[in-house]
């Protein structure tokens, strides 16, 4: 009996026994119970739905769990398949652990006091000290846009330079031009960043450089290369696509060699000349290429190595020459500041990830293609 009707054959006890109360009762009682079945969320029909709506989800759960199994066995076979390629990838991959995820560690001491005879992580914890400090040097601002205008002017031209070059190569009727010039333009490559500056003061010195002496010989005033902060990002840029230009032609010339050549016949035949071809044939078939290295050299774009910019480096140019890595190698190197260096070189990374994945994103959503 509900409870709700306890109290009254409780408070009436001898009505209760008439056998046309207990009737009335037993009616009210069947009522009630008929409209709680259909008040209660646990009827028939809820309880059917909630099982099917149980079953769909275990289900699907144990398709995805199959799935994921299926994965995983198919990576182990192709692992096993390939797994000569993996060995030759093994020591590429130790040393990218060693030297890159290891040391990974010491980002600790951009937020420590670092004194030599402590222990290597247990020196005294500042916090975000460097950082304020790097942000309210005198400094901070001429670095961050000589950094910028020095990375941005080389992106501009080493990143589309070697995408001419190699559409100029792949399409050259000669073959002898097509050899000589891919191996020349890819020997600066293999120089190193001294002798690439010592080649800049062969043409640029001063006096004796040969540019100066032409204009000399000329009648012309000569130009102090070394000695102007307006020659800084020319010369480092120029330098830069000399000496790189032919060797990440390579990467578009083997994206090139991958077109259909039955396309370009088919566009031949129906009259497409050698620039119709180049622009609605191969660079639509090479565009993942350009924009897998447009991400990459985006990502590295703060990255601006200092050893080229320490050589072009004197005290004339100073204003725009100095960029966040040299400013890293004198407080690091030369002024002994390791936790400061270390900072300032977390900052530079950070800015490089953002604008990594901000690129990425970006490509990705307009293009389809990504790294990530």
């Amino acid at each position: 009996m509900p409870s709700s009707l306890c109290p009254i054959v409780s408070f009436y006890p001898k009505c209760a026994s008439h056998s046309f109360l207990r009737t009335l009762l037993r009616i009210v009682e069947l009522i009630s119970e008929k409209a709680c079945d259909k008040m209660s969320p646990s009827n028939t029909e809820q309880k059917a739905s909630f099982n099917r709506m149980i079953g769909k989800r275990n289900k699907r759960n144990q398709i995805q769990d199959d799935m994921k199994i299926m994965r995983r066995k198919i990576l182990r076979k192709e692992i096993w398949r390939h797994r000569e390629l993996y060995i030759f990838l093994l020591p590429a991959l130790v040393a990218l652990i060693i030297f890159s995820y290891i040391p990974m560690y010491g980002i600790v001491i951009a937020f420590q006091d670092v004194k030599f005879g402590s222990p290597y992580g247990q020196n005294e914890f500042i916090g975000l000290y460097h950082f304020k400090r790097f942000f309210e040097s005198a400094w901070i601002g001429r670095i961050l846009k000589n950094t910028a205008t020095v990375s941005i002017a080389h992106s501009i031209f080493t990143w589309p330079l070697p995408i001419v070059l190699a559409l100029l190569l792949h399409n050259s009727n000669s073959k002898v031009i097509k050899k000589l010039t891919q191996t020349f333009s890819y020997l600066p490559h293999l120089l190193s960043t001294v002798i690439v500056v010592s080649i800049i003061n062969v043409f640029c010195a001063g006096d004796y450089g040969l540019i100066n002496i032409f204009l000399r010989n000329a009648g012309m005033d000569r130009i102090s290369f070394f000695g102007q902060p307006a020659w800084v990002v020319p010369l480092y840029v120029i330098s830069a696509v000399w000496q790189h230009m032919g060797y990440e032609a390579i990467v578009y010339l083997g994206a090139l060699s991958a077109v259909d050549e039955e396309l370009m016949e088919a566009a031949r035949i129906d009259g497409a000349g050698k620039l119709k071809c180049i622009w609605y044939i191969q660079l639509p078939l090479i565009m993942s290429t350009v924009t897998t290295m447009l991400i990459l050299n985006i990502g590295g774009m703060f990255s601006v190595g200092a050893d080229k910019m320490i050589l072009l480096q004197t005290d004339l140019n100073l204003a725009a020459s100095e960029i966040i890595s040299t400013y890293v190698y004198k407080t690091g190197v030369v002024g002994m500041q390791y936790g400061f260096s270390a900072a300032v070189g977390l900052f530079q990374n950070v800015i490089n990830l953002i604008m990594l994945i901000s690129v990425n994103k970006l490509s990705k959503k307009l293009s389809g293609s990504s790294i990530i």
